[in-house]
């Protein structure tokens, strides 16, 4: 009896082992196929009821065209509801009729409106990215683009270990500002590819085009756009596993549902109105045992509580849908029902999306969604205006061809671009004509102003122009009450001088400002009136410099002649105008300290016309005595700062009695718009404390750390070490030589003067700097034969060998003109650190500035 049982016992395990194997294959490796339903909306409803999944299909004049399992196959079937397969087995099919469709793409040339961000790439799931593709992806923006976009950054852990990712862009990424926030997202459906392609597609064309596109830059300056490209990385990875080429049909998460069955779908999983969804728990719409029963919903909906969202992008596909809440009822719309239509209307005029609820656009209720909580919640969090578009065409289906993603990705940037607009608080001034002709010296400017902003704002509009032929112009105009997407008119006038000369262009410059940026327009007119005197005065000469103190100097120069009399001279530092005047000589004040100035001047006459520059001089105005707030420690027994690196600065100290050091004798140079880290190592004589830091660099040399950007980096306490940090010089920085303060304390972020109880304070010199591109820097060498280097290319050393021995200060910039590294040396330089790449080696000296260019090997 006792052989017996134990047999039994066995058997019975096994026979369950292989119920539950089966069970857990049947689930995994279900068909799908592509249908054309004989469906009404009644029988469509009743089907949904059942657990017939609805989300993405195109419904038309009682026909549905989905792809669908075969479950949902059986349930048409059991209903007798008509229906006629276009496709069997999609999985396997899937490839050879992407195949066909990119062989017949080939053959077209499709123009598109959008140009392809030069670091989009296509991924190798059949053109889609796999998880990790997509995840390394965000970090290469983070590494060409760090100062717009953030370190990627787990919001949290999925059933199987994998991290939801978030990264934001915006204008100084790493630092929370008080800007208004979007979010973006993707793949609540493992098995919709698309809604991730587009974001990368958006997020690498903001990022590219930030520099040369004056639109992109206000959007970015303006807002924080937040992207979580993959919410479901299980079953996104699922599919990666069973279809590594793509076509995997796995819908849901991977959670275990305890009985054979695995997954619950996250976008019937949210809490609000929760519950109408289908409860059996292999449906492709299970809803799971709870509102947010989900470790993936539970992220986005604790990510979400702790942020400000005015709007979100739920990305899905297929179906060429901007859907808005309500989801849960077909007969009740939200209190922003207009502005929903509105922004739907907007943001589908070029693709034609259609627009509105899960029931207006398809016929069907969508319970437990994103959409519904994130708009729903009132009380955790504000109001979202929250969206979900369904990219792609029935004939694209869940796995597009690789030949449709980029125009798909068109085809979904302008909801993108526009649903920024309307976080920005943007308004667009438009002239009403790009140029125009005038023959009278008073003219005006019509324009129209179309506000794109969800938030009201109160807008101005202005004219200015850079032509010293407008005398004036007229008075800017307010706007402070256009509706949502509405448009209004304007006319600003302005004034010619008199002896303009005919055919002269003028550029004005039209400027609408919401108080917090502007966005400007330009337009040119042609002056035809009969115009005066055309010859210019003689060319000022003697042109030199006297009075030199630590904030001013004197110029004089002699005076030029005209045929109808000079009446003034424009004084220019580098090109830009700072200041007039009617005699041959002036005093310039209010000039930085210890800092090198080029002058020249220009006659003008009674008619405008203007001469040539005079002679350039240049001058340096005198170092000043500037004396900055005092900051100490009261006691470094415990900690202290041992090491702090940045630029050519390596400065390893102990333990300062007094809690200050003075390092000024240490400096290091630092250009204006290059991204600089700084290093900093704290010791502990015995227990290891939470320490936090603060960096400051006083860029306008007023004697203080007080003005917006001078605080460049703050750490909160922890026990890390060593700890670093990003900044970058902004364009505004005064050149020369001024002052830089850290400051490590005991936890608690420090104040930049004042006295505290532990910690350091260490003071350095940092010697500002402009930046110069590669191009000018060999421009302005002396002959490159007189340098020689070695090894080329090189890994760990950079010899070289000059004409004359010596110490000589140095930079080392990429192609760019972005400084790598700069110091002094006097045989061989450490290149150890730099990245690999091709440099510029630019060495100072006496008899002028030698360059090179060398490789770098890792």
């Amino acid at each position: 009896m006792h052989t017996n049982s134990t047999v039994s016992r066995r058997q019975l395990i096994f026979v369950l082992i292989l119920f539950l194997f089966c069970n857990l294959f049947v689930n995994a490796q279900e068909k799908h196929y592509r249908v054309t339903i004989n469906a009404n909306n009644n029988q469509l409803q009743t089907l949904i009821k059942k657990g017939f999944e609805a989300d993405h299909f195109h419904y038309q004049n009682g026909k549905v065209i989905a792809e669908i399992s075969k479950s949902d196959i059986n349930l048409l079937k059991e209903n007798n509801i008509k229906f006629k397969i276009n496709i069997r087995n999609l999985e396997k099919r899937i490839h050879k009729i992407n195949k066909k469709i990119d062989k017949q793409n080939a053959k077209s040339n499709v123009l598109l409106a959008v140009p392809t961000p030069a670091n989009f790439e296509l991924g190798t799931m059949g053109g889609f990215h796999k998880f990790d593709e997509a995840i390394a992806a965000l970090d290469k923006m983070r590494q060409l683009y760090p100062e717009l976009i953030t370190v990627k950054s787990s919001i949290g852990t999925t059933e199987q270990g994998r991290s939801i990712y978030m990264v934001k862009i915006s204008d100084n990424a790493d630092t929370d500002e008080n800007e208004d926030e979007m979010l973006f997202t993707s793949i609540h459906h493992a098995r919709e590819p698309m809604g991730l392609s587009q974001n990368l597609f958006y997020m690498w064309y903001l990022l590219e085009n930030y520099n040369s596109n004056d639109e992109i830059k206000t959007l970015v300056d303006n807002t924080e756009l937040y992207f979580i490209p993959v919410i479901n990385p299980d079953g996104y990875t699922y599919n990666q596993q069973t279809n590594p080429n793509g076509g995997g049909f796995w819908r849901k998460n991977r959670s275990n549902n305890g009985n054979g069955t695995f997954g619950v779908d996250l976008n019937r999983n949210y809490s609000y109105r929760w519950g109408g969804a289908s409860n059996n728990t292999n449906s492709q719409t299970y809803q799971g045992p709870s509102g947010f029963s989900e470790l993936e919903t539970q992220a986005i909906r604790d990510f979400t509580n702790q942020h400000e969202f005015i709007a979100a992008l739920n990305y899905h596909s297929f179906s060429n849908l901007l859907i808005h809440p309500w989801g849960y009822s077909s007969n009740t719309f939200t209190p922003d029902q207009s502005t929903f239509v509105a922004m739907g209307n907007y943001m589908t005029e070029e693709n034609s999306y259609a627009v509105g609820t899960p029931n207006q656009t398809v016929g069907y209720n969508a319970t437990g969604s994103s959409d519904d909580w994130m708009y729903g919640e009132q009380t955790s969090k504000p109001k979202m205006l929250s969206m979900t578009p369904e990219v792609g065409a029935s004939s694209d289906g869940f796995w597009p061809a690789s030949s449709r993603i980029i125009p798909l990705c068109n085809d979904a940037f302008p909801l993108n671009i526009k649903i920024t607009r309307m976080i920005a608080r943007y308004a667009k001034v438009t002239p009403t004509t790009d140029s125009q002709t005038i023959n009278s010296t008073a003219g005006s400017v019509d324009f129209s102003i179309r506000r794109f902003s969800l938030k009201q704002s109160n807008w101005t509009v202005s004219l200015s122009s850079t032509s010293s032929y407008v005398s004036s112009a007229g008075t800017a105009k307010q706007f402070n009450s256009i509706p949502f997407l509405d448009t209004d008119t304007g006319n600003i006038s302005f004034q010619l001088d008199p002896n303009t000369p005919s055919g002269t262009v003028i550029p004005i410059t039209l400027t609408v400002d919401n108080g917090s940026w502007q966005y400007t327009k330009s337009i040119d007119i042609t002056y035809t009136g009969t115009g005066g005197d055309t010859e210019p005065p003689s060319i000022p000469s003697g042109l030199s410099v006297s009075n030199i103190t630590s904030s001013s100097l004197t110029l004089s120069w002699n005076a030029a002649t005209d045929n109808i009399g000079v009446t003034g001279y424009d004084i220019y530092q580098a090109n830009t105008l700072v200041s007039s005047s009617t005699g041959t000589t002036t005093n310039l004040t209010g000039l930085a300290s210890n800092t090198a100035f080029q002058f020249s001047i220009k006659a003008k006459d009674a008619a405008g016309n203007v001469s040539d520059f005079s002679n350039a001089v240049t001058a340096t105005t005198l170092p000043a005595n500037i004396s900055y707030c005092s900051a100490s420690a009261n006691n470094t027994s415990d900690e202290y700062i041992s090491n702090v690196q940045i630029g050519t600065i390596n400065n390893t100290s102990a333990a300062e009695n007094g809690g200050y050091s003075d390092f000024t004798s240490i400096a290091t140079t630092l250009s204006k718009g290059v991204s600089n880290t700084i290093t900093i190592t704290p010791t502990w004589t015995g227990t290891v404390y939470r320490e936090a830091y603060s960096v400051w660099i006083d860029y306008n040399r007023d004697g203080d750390f007080n003005d917006s950007g001078e605080q460049v980096w703050s750490k909160p306490a922890s026990r890390t070490t060593p700890l670093s940090g990003n900044f970058t010089v902004p364009a505004n920085a005064l050149e020369g030589n001024t002052r830089m303060r850290v400051i490590m304390r005991y936890n608690r972020i420090p104040s930049a003067c004042g006295t505290f109880t532990y910690g350091e304070v260490e003071d350095y010199t940092i010697t500002i700097a402009t930046g110069a591109t590669a191009a000018q820097l060999v421009k302005s060498s002396v002959n490159e034969n007189s340098i020689k280097i070695y090894p080329v290319p090189t890994k760990n050393v950079l010899n070289i060998t000059l004409p004359n021995k010596g110490v000589y200060e140095y930079a080392i910039v990429d192609l760019l003109g972005k400084t790598a590294t700069s110091g002094t040396f006097s045989n061989s330089i450490n290149t150890q650190k730099l990245a690999a790449g091709t440099y510029i080696l630019k060495v100072i000296a006496k008899e002028g500035t030698y360059t090179k260019q060398f490789i770098k090997e890792d």
